[in-house]
């Protein structure tokens, strides 16, 4: 007997860290096979198991794998009609079912009988004897109708215990679309970490994670009712959508008055417009934008022109709505690099042909006499316009060029006396080198 309750004990954390997985990480495939492996372990518990094999379909549609998903449920119905709870969702998914899964359903707790699970919404952990993870309630909600208690479970210690009361739908009608989750939250504390997080994730094909959003930053903790939203992009491939509700610690979770909309597209380009505005007076520009309801991000790319180069710098960021309008509150630099334009066709030809001429192959790596050495390395990545580009033109892999050898008015000596690209810095060889040692990245040097 002691052997058979370590045995149920352990298949519950199993199945926990596998769950936790899915929903919280996003990592379905991971889960796929955490969820196989338990059901191929033998003497494990009946509900553990029936739970397990419900959370395969629930991945398996989220892969899009809607046969599969159709015979998991299916087995779950003949194999463990004992386990009542798990048995009767999955008859009510098979019930349902056709190819376009529908959406959310049931945000306002209009449905369902107090104290027990919500319609439409689920609690992804494991049953446990101490009660049910989430309630229906009809009495201390904010509105008139309905709202839900999230519950950590009982058995978990604080301050890392979460209770997830949660939906998830297909995503093809708000592909490419800006969407608002909304909802009222409150927290009936129990400790000090108590706090309630809101959250939205978008997974899309493959188990890939796309939009994902769970307040970790800026959590509720107030006995009051407080207002909570999230505003996201859904990922052009996006398959389903999952949000929900989720009770951090030991305490309850209340939360009301859920809503799920599709942001106007006149809203979202009133805010990328209001921002590029303040962009437009340092000659930058927006390179990508996500608009998050009260804050935006917003890559933008500024070009300052510096003797014949563009400076380009490239940062991320973040703008928060005030009652002035919006103000930047972070600066995240990405990327600072020059540009230049790509050089003439026949000043290339005759800049290699004269490197020919002129350059002797590099001996191994032995010293050469100059006292101001300089070295210039060609990578396939290098823009048109680079310096180590136009030398690669020569088509030799290695070579030195001394500098005094090369007559001034020659094309190559025209060409050293002007500024190029070299390191992605502007620079001037005849101003800066005796000799020039040049190397392609992918040879090495002959020994």
């Amino acid at each position: 007997m002691a052997f058979a309750l370590l045995a149920q004990s352990d298949g519950e954390r199993q199945l926990e860290t596998a769950v936790y997985r899915e929903t919280v990480l996003g990592e379905v495939p991971a889960a796929i096979g955490m969820y196989r492996a338990m059901l191929a372990q033998k003497g494990i518990a009946r509900p553990v198991a029936a739970r397990a094999l419900w959370q395969l379909g629930q991945c398996q549609e989220k892969l899009g794998q809607r046969r599969e998903a159709h015979a998991t449920y299916a087995r779950v119905v003949r194999e463990y009609a004992a386990e009542s709870g798990i048995a009767a969702q999955a008859r009510g998914k098979l019930a349902g079912w056709s190819d376009a899964l529908p959406g959310p359903r049931n945000l306002r707790f209009e449905e369902g009988d107090p104290g027990k699970t919500p319609p439409g919404w689920f609690v992804p952990q494991v049953e446990k004897v101490s009660g049910s993870l989430a309630e229906l309630r009809r009495k201390g909600c904010r509105s008139s109708g309905g709202c839900a208690v999230v519950i950590a479970p009982a058995t978990a210690a604080a301050p890392d215990s979460v209770g997830n009361l949660m939906q998830s739908f297909r995503a093809a009608a708000y592909r490419g679309k800006t969407v608002r989750l909304r909802a009222w939250v409150r927290v009936e504390a129990g400790g000090p970490g108590d706090r309630a997080q809101m959250w939205l994730r978008v997974d899309r094909p493959n188990g890939k994670v796309g939009f994902l959003e769970d307040m970790d930053g800026r959590p509720v903790r107030a006995a009051e009712w407080t207002s909570c939203e999230i505003v996201a992009e859904i990922d052009g491939d996006a398959q389903f959508v999952d949000f929900g509700v989720k009770s951090m610690g030991r305490g309850r979770v209340w939360v009301d008055d859920v809503s799920f909309d599709i942001v106007p597209e006149e809203q979202v380009t009133a805010v990328r417009n209001a921002i590029a505005r303040s962009y437009a007076r340092i000659d930058a520009t927006l390179t990508a934008f996500r608009f998050s309801g009260t804050e935006a991000v917003a890559t933008a790319r500024q070009t300052t022109p510096q003797g014949g180069f563009t400076l380009v710098e490239l940062s991320r960021d973040t703008w928060t709505r005030g009652e002035d309008g919006w103000k930047l509150t972070e600066h995240v630099p990405l990327s600072r690099g020059y540009e230049t334009a790509a050089p003439d066709p026949e000043t290339v030809r005759a800049v290699a042909e004269d490197v020919k001429q002129f350059a002797v192959p590099l001996n191994g790596l032995e010293p050469f006499r100059a006292s101001a050495g300089c070295v210039a390395i060609h990578r396939a990545d290098l823009a048109e316009g680079s310096g180590e580009h136009v030398l690669a033109a020569a088509g030799i892999a290695q070579w030195v060029l001394h500098l005094r050898d090369v007559p001034a008015g020659s094309a190559l000596g025209r060409w050293l006396g002007e500024p190029h690209l070299f390191h992605g810095q502007p620079g001037t060889l005849a101003k800066s080198c005796d000799a020039l040692v040049f190397l392609e990245a992918n040879q090495a040097p002959k020994n």
